[in-house]
């Protein structure tokens, strides 16, 4: 296993796919949740609050003590995209280049290759978290430089909480990725079913879950909105991010990390299911 783990390691870091996605996440993450919102705060810091919002709110909620909720409230709509596609990128090559059947050749088991790419696959998205969270810190230090506002930073202990919780939002998003790329034997297929679940479909059960009370408790099993519940428990506030589109909070934060645990959990066991049972050439 540690020879399977070692070779998907070193497939992956060779994958400019990977890189292009995580490296287009950081630059984004940065873009839509430090740089977007400090453009507009330059241009009504001296307008009384009105329906452009509050200036005081917006370059509060980019300053260091609010950098790693801020954050996390980019996962439910565009992270967590994000991040399936790098999980669909990561396996569906395989069936696009046909090389299923050469790297089963080389013995290890079929459900051994396939948890061999979700370990690497894992690496590659703590790798990506870490470069996330401290792209997104730098520019939130330098935020604070700017406005001359202190700069109050989360413990280690909030800190290390932030980096579980983006990792595990990413890992479950990623092992859908997997899954569905097993699942339609492509890159492609799998990530347009895969955005279309995730951006519309997990939309419009939240936001017909205000509406019809009987799809809360699906909303509960979701990625979007347990993503969103992380969010709000790392905020200082404790309330959610309404002002970014898809952040809302419907449960504590240990039911949504069983939630996104369970994601990854069922779609690998999934995944090995559906390589042993099938024909992968």
């Amino acid at each position: 296993m540690n020879g399977v783990i070692r070779a998907e390691l070193l497939a992956t870091r060779k994958r400019p796919g990977v890189w292009v996605v995580g490296g287009a996440w950081a630059g984004l993450s940065v873009a839509f949740g430090m740089v977007v919102p400090y453009i507009v705060w330059l241009a009504i810091r001296n307008r009384p609050t009105g329906s452009a919002g509050d200036p005081e709110q917006l370059i509060g909620g980019i300053l260091p003590d609010k950098f790693l909720s801020g954050t996390v409230d980019l996962y439910p709509m565009f992270g967590s995209a994000l991040m399936l596609i790098l999980g669909a990128v990561l396996v569906g090559g395989e069936y696009r280049w046909g090389t299923w059947g050469t790297l089963l050749v080389q013995g290890p088991g079929r459900s051994s290759a396939v948890l061999g790419k979700a370990m690497a696959a894992a690496v590659a998205v703590l790798c990506v978290t870490v470069l996330v969270l401290a792209a997104s810190a730098g520019a939130s230090g330098l935020a604070s430089a700017l406005t001359g506002r202190p700069a109050h930073w989360p413990d280690a202990a909030t800190l290390l909480g932030g980096i579980g919780a983006v990792w595990l939002i990413s890992m479950a998003a990623a092992s859908l990725g997997i899954f569905l790329s097993i699942l339609l034997r492509g890159t492609g297929a799998a990530i347009g079913v895969g955005l279309l679940w995730l951006l519309a479909l997990e939309n419009l059960v939240s936001g017909l879950a205000g509406t019809l009370p009987a799809l809360k408790w699906v909303q509960r099993l979701l990625i979007g909105p347990s993503a969103g519940s992380l969010a709000t428990a790392l905020d200082p506030s404790g309330k959610p991010n309404t002002s970014i589109p898809g952040v809302v909070s419907v449960s504590g934060p240990l039911s949504a990390s069983l939630i996104l645990a369970a994601y990854a959990v069922v779609c690998l066991g999934l995944s090995c299911l559906f390589v042993n049972r099938r024909d992968v050439t």
